[in-house]
């Protein structure tokens, strides 16, 4: 085996958390550095990976000074989604080999192809972490589809919460994934807002009905807000049958398997039925697999930052659709993000007013709202 990559994190909340575990427990990497605008994050960072020997991070207040000082491999970027674009093109113009940045990719299209130019100007590898490319279920429902388990794959539905990029930006990933990774050719969404909703420091909606057509035939809808029902399992509605996916199992049924036919599965780094099953499991594969592109073991990766890009495009689709009341035709033309330009033109007057955001709660001491100074 190589030589384990030198990791470092931008953003010591939970979405970073999340990355360094699966750092760790891949044992494919080390962990150098951390950065983060607080340092109490960074000491309380600490505290979650004491039992691993390669945990050991230098701490910086300035993203920069710790690229330039530590010279990672990779590195993570979990600030909040206006400091996507600037982190990862920092990173990447400071000599790393990867980038891992979570998803949505940025706000706006504009800002992620910025990403991708940048990333691709100094030859660096670019990943973002829609992370359930990797659970054992969806990769199974994929190979089920595409070995026509259930004929010609027509509609699959999930049912979402907490705004297009935040949430369903996941969904519209595992469409593609699990159709073998189609083109989106066209996209209708409608959106209502009547509060003043963000999601680290992005507006979003209360509701959202989108759908999406694929180059394949295949149709996929979201119901954001819509219903008390949430989660990332799908329903996917094929010419010969039906699969029911979750995140930790699969059901399908068609005309072999006699009624519903349920698939647990272990993962590679967990068993099935294990705390947090799917994080910690989707956190290492996804670690390896890019330890792997990166080293080039593999010549591809299943979270490339393409299909990040694409995953974003979709759901912002949907609201250019609402803002234009139009059927959307692929690739989006919309740099920015059309929810905002709603916003700001009066299309979607609130309510209710009072600004407030669902992720307010990994600010620290008396912040309610992001530092948008020093993303």
């Amino acid at each position: 085996m190589a030589d384990k990559l030198r990791a470092a994190v931008i953003g010591c909340g939970e979405i970073c958390s999340n990355h360094t575990l699966g750092y760790l427990n891949s044992k494919r990497y080390e962990v150098v550095a951390l950065a983060d605008l607080s340092p109490q994050a960074m000491i309380d960072f600490d505290d979650r990976f004491t039992e691993f020997d390669d945990y050991k991070p230098e701490h910086f207040t300035d993203a920069r000074e710790m690229l330039d000082k530590t010279k990672p491999d990779v590195v993570s970027v979990g600030v909040w989604d206006q400091g996507h674009a600037p982190m990862t093109i920092a990173a990447a113009a400071s000599g790393v080999k990867a980038v891992l940045c979570e998803k949505p990719m940025a706000e706006s299209i504009g800002a992620a192809a910025d990403m991708l130019l940048v990333c691709r100007r100094n030859g660096v590898k670019l990943a973002i972490g829609h992370q359930r490319r990797f659970l054992p279920t969806y990769t199974l429902a994929r190979q089920m589809i595409a070995d026509g388990a259930i004929g010609d794959p027509y509609l699959i539905t999930s049912f979402t919460r907490d705004g297009l990029p935040n949430y369903s930006s996941h969904q519209a990933d595992m469409y593609r994934y699990v159709l073998s990774d189609p083109e989106c050719t066209w996209v209708m969404g409608g959106v209502e807002r009547e509060t003043d909703q963000w999601a680290r420091a992005v507006p979003i909606e209360d509701k959202a009905l989108a759908a999406f057509g694929f180059d394949n035939g295949a149709r996929a809808a979201i119901f954001s807000g819509l219903t008390p029902e949430s989660s990332f399992d799908a329903r996917i509605y094929g010419s010969d049958g039906m699969i029911h996916l979750s995140v930790t199992d699969l059901k399908i049924m068609n005309g072999k398997t006699g009624g519903w036919q349920e698939h647990k599965l272990d993962g590679e780094y967990v068993k099935y039925g294990a705390d947090n099953f799917e994080m910690v499991e989707a956190g290492a594969a996804q670690a390896r697999g890019l330890a792997e592109w990166v080293s080039g073991e593999a010549a591809e990766y299943r979270g490339e930052g393409a299909n990040g890009y694409k995953a974003l495009e979709m759901v912002h689709a949907a609201y250019e659709s609402a803002r234009t009341h139009t059927q959307v035709q692929m690739p989006l033309q919309t740099r920015v993000n059309p929810l905002e330009l709603m916003i700001e033109s009066g299309h979607l007057p609130v309510r209710y007013p009072g600004r407030y955001d669902i992720r307010n709660r990994t600010l620290r001491g008396e912040n309610v709202v992001i530092d948008t100074d020093n993303v």
